[in-house]
């Protein structure tokens, strides 16, 4: 009797951890739009009649996909750290030339060539300076006003009077925006 009890126990956990596993597979389909859709899930819906290999198979591909996500996770991350390894590498150069700089009586000449060369090194990473001037249309799209003045001259309402900070932007995507002093 109690031998009996524990095997449908066990019966219990089996089905319920399969209608688990289906029950994951129909929400994953569901939002990812698969075109099979319906066919998969009359064969979820009906797996009673399904031999035990055809569930199985269906579980394996969800562990396939997931080992998939990590494997391209950890590929991207790898790719990622090959980047900023290469970046690093090129402002350690900088700063031993910042060394060199500090060390030599030339400071003045050696300051403005390191100053050439970190800026060559993000317009070469992607860096981009975003244009703007005295007396520009304020822009909240590329600007950040830091300060308001009111002013008498109504042509310049509205309208840049200094530039606090450059903004940059990065791939066309502003990571910094101009910092202004915006007239009122």
């Amino acid at each position: 009797m109690q031998m009996q009890m524990n095997n449908n126990k066990n019966k219990i956990k089996k089905n319920n951890k399969k209608k688990y596993l289906l029950l994951k597979l129909i929400r994953y389909i569901e939002h990812r739009n698969i075109k099979n859709k319906e066919q998969i899930i009359k064969l979820m819906l009906n797996f009673k009649k399904y031999k035990k290999t055809k569930i199985n198979k269906l579980i394996g591909i969800i562990a396939e996909f997931e080992n998939y996500k990590k494997r391209i996770e950890k590929n991207k991350n790898i790719i990622i750290e090959n980047g900023n390894k290469n970046l690093l590498l090129e402002l350690l150069s900088l700063a031993e030339d910042f060394n060199r700089c500090f060390n030599s009586k030339k400071d003045k000449e050696g300051i403005k060539i390191i100053n050439r060369k970190l800026w060559n090194l993000l317009k070469k990473e992607g860096i981009k300076k975003i244009k703007s001037k005295k007396g520009d249309v304020f822009n909240t799209e590329i600007h950040e006003a830091v300060s308001i003045q009111t002013i008498k001259k109504p042509e310049l309402k509205g309208k840049i009077l200094h530039i606090i900070e450059s903004g940059y932007s990065f791939k066309n995507k502003i990571i910094k925006y101009t910092k202004v002093i915006v007239g009122k």
